[in-house]
């Protein structure tokens, strides 16, 4: 849309010259007026978009109402006013859409108020203008987040964009520090939800007394206190909910309530409030086989399950390591007015090599150490390093009994391993449910205090 080139022209359209006339010699002299006898005619030349469109409904005997939808979806954004000797557009049965900018009667119709109109809708126009390019330059910006060449990585890439075409619910798999926050950040601000909030919960950090009120709001008449919660706050845009296989079985019901019924409520309060939201969650285990086990609900797991995008692990995105070396190391250069390094050969092999089980946050840690460790411009593989000695297990420091040891060395591995039982039964040669047994008596030990299911 070029609204520099059209923002002098105006449209009219109408069969009385008379009106023609009148309008031509009130309107601002900056202003083109060029008139149509009919719509259709509005259709047949290769047009600019106007400023402005004048409709004379006098002489109307035709539902107009399609035309009107026409022209909205043939030049867009544009402001439409109404004509007419009547006193009541009702009378012609014209339905009143955003882009229909006002209704005057032709007697209303002064140079003073043609100016004022004019001058108004040019002023949106040209506001329309750059928040457009704003709009472009930010999709480049929040399309840039993505980094990848790798196969998976396209087609990642390819469904976030379906996803971001539509307000379908999606659920984003993959293991931690894959990047499913930045899938879900990228679906809402390429969608057209992107002008309307967009939040995110953490099941695995907030208490569930406080998940409620955080979720749905709450208010008491008698104390006159009203707090909205981000269902509320987020009408019209979207809410990321991360880690959803941790969400409470009776919140879920709660959940399900709302979107079945399409409203919702406070704590505490009696009205209904509009559930007008796009659902995006994820989860880093398999959310399908917490129905199995009756941790989730079936009918909760279908309407938020929508569009399914799975992130790889960033083990098997090959080179892509490599270019998201290069983005952080970038992104850190400039955040800390930092002088340029750049990764060796043998550097950027030892990272190719290593498995990252804490995938793209792991690597970001590993290079942000390296960019500060290096003393030349080049960073070298003795910079690069893996792991941290001060969370690692040192047994030989420790004195423990059989079963503390037992517990540390399965507890070690279900966080390597993503809490993956079925790896860690393989990996140490024990039965699943040796450490079913062992999880649940801990749990049972520690009531109050956090499961193993809050670290993952």
């Amino acid at each position: 849309m070029n609204i520099s080139a059209t923002e002098n022209k105006c449209f009219l359209v109408s069969t009385d010259s008379k009106f023609y006339q009148s309008l031509t010699s009130l309107i601002p002299s900056r202003f083109e007026l060029i008139v149509f006898e009919n719509f259709d005619l509005l259709f047949k030349e290769d047009l600019n978009r106007p400023c402005a469109i004048f409709i004379d409904l006098e002489d109307k005997t035709e539902d107009v109402n399609p035309f009107l939808e026409k022209i909205l979806g043939y030049y867009k954004n544009v402001s439409i006013i109404l004509i007419s000797k009547k006193d009541n557009i009702t009378d012609f049965n014209v339905s009143l859409k955003p882009n229909i900018y006002n209704y005057y009667s032709k007697e209303e119709l002064t140079r003073k108020r043609l100016y004022f109109l004019l001058k108004n809708i040019s002023q949106n126009n040209n506001l329309q203008n750059r928040l457009e390019k704003l709009d472009t330059k930010m999709h480049h910006v929040i399309v840039e987040k993505m980094v990848y060449s790798c196969s998976i990585m396209q087609r990642v890439a390819i469904l976030v964009n379906k996803a971001s075409s539509s307000d379908i619910p999606c659920y984003i798999s993959g293991k931690k520090g894959t990047g499913k926050g930045t899938a879900a950040y990228l679906i809402h601000h390429l969608s057209n939800k992107r002008s309307f909030p967009y939040f995110k919960l953490n099941f695995g950090n907030i208490k569930y007394e406080e998940l409620e009120k955080e979720v749905f709001g709450y208010e008491n008449y008698k104390n006159q206190i009203f707090q909205a919660g981000k269902l509320e706050l987020a009408s019209g845009g979207s809410i990321y909910l991360e880690e959803v296989h941790l969400m409470p079985l009776k919140f879920q019901a709660k959940v399900l309530d709302a979107i079945k019924s399409g409203y919702f409520q406070r704590i505490g309060g009696s009205d209904d409030i509009e559930l007008n939201i796009r659902f995006i969650t994820s989860t880093s285990k398999d959310l399908f086989s917490e129905l199995d086990t009756g941790n989730f609900l079936e009918s909760l797991y279908y309407r938020l399950m929508g569009l399914t995008i799975n992130i790889p692990p960033l083990k098997d995105r090959g080179n892509d390591i490599i270019l998201l070396a290069t983005k952080i190391m970038n992104d850190f250069f400039e955040r800390n007015n930092f002088n340029k390094k750049v990764l060796s050969k043998k550097a950027k092999q030892k990272l190719l090599s290593y498995s990252f089980p804490g995938n793209i946050k792991e690597l970001k840690s590993i290079i942000e150490r390296a960019i500060v460790l290096a003393d030349e411009s080049i960073i070298s593989e003795e910079d690069i390093e893996f792991g941290n000695s001060s969370t690692q297990i040192s047994f030989l420091e420790q004195t423990l009994t059989f079963e503390e040891y037992k517990s540390k060395i399965i507890h070690h591995f279900l966080e390597k391993y993503d809490n993956d039982i079925q790896v860690v039964s393989s990996k140490l040669d024990i039965g699943k449910s040796t450490i079913y047994r062992m999880l649940k008596s801990e749990k049972e030990k520690n009531a109050n205090k956090m499961t193993w299911f809050d670290l993952i």
